[in-house]
């Protein structure tokens, strides 16, 4: 599969594909609100559990599991939640196998 390149948020009009078109499609998963892109509201991430006063690393990697589970490329995923509650944000941190390549990713709510 192939699609537009994303570089800090912009478009790039190089294509990426392989490996970094998956961490790519994660990224835009995790990055984006469930429900906040009309054409196909089921995309993105419940973050109702990453940012609040009753925040729970566990029901918060359970949302990322979740969200990720929206692209099959993405195996065997594991997740640390670092919360910084002074800010009231989150640090994701994520690796996970994609075809066969263990893979890292980061994601911040605030």
């Amino acid at each position: 599969m192939k699609d537009i390149k994303l570089v800090d948020k912009d478009i790039n009009l190089d294509l990426v594909e392989g490996t970094d078109e998956v961490v790519q499609s994660g990224t835009i998963i995790l990055s984006t609100r469930r429900g906040e892109f009309d054409l196909v509201p089921e995309l993105g991430t419940d973050r109702s559990s990453l940012l609040g006063k009753r925040f729970s690393k566990d029901i918060a990697a359970s949302d990322i599991y979740d969200a990720l589970s929206q692209d099959d490329r993405f195996n065997n995923i594991h997740t640390t939640v670092v919360e910084d509650r002074n800010s009231r944000s989150a640090t994701i941190h994520l690796t996970a196998t994609v075809k066969e390549q263990q893979v890292e990713m980061e994601v911040d709510y605030a």
